[in-house]
């Protein structure tokens, strides 16, 4: 299994993307969106940029390409993508 990324570097900018494979995957980290936050993934990736988007399109937070906010619309997706991922990580 392979995670992708497409992230737009500003408004115009070009996309920049990054994939890894889960079995690079080490840790996994999910802490879920609040009142007035974002939710936050993180994966620690054996190997992986840890190069930042300085200037991330439509304002969002700056974060290394292993990073993804999301809005709590998705909480449900994304536990369930995260029990998954966990499940095929090499233990």
């Amino acid at each position: 299994m392979t995670i992708k990324a497409a992230i737009k570097d500003g408004l115009f900018g070009a996309d920049k993307t990054h994939s890894f494979r889960v079995s690079r995957i080490s840790g996994v980290s999910n802490t879920e969106p609040r009142a007035f936050s974002p939710g936050c993934l993180k994966f620690k990736v054996t190997g992986a940029s840890t190069a930042v988007i300085e200037n991330p399109a439509s304002g969002g937070d700056k974060a290394d390409l292993c990073t993804f906010y999301y809005s709590s619309s998705d909480r449900k997706k994304v536990r369930r993508l995260v029990e998954e991922i966990k499940a095929l990580m090499p233990k």
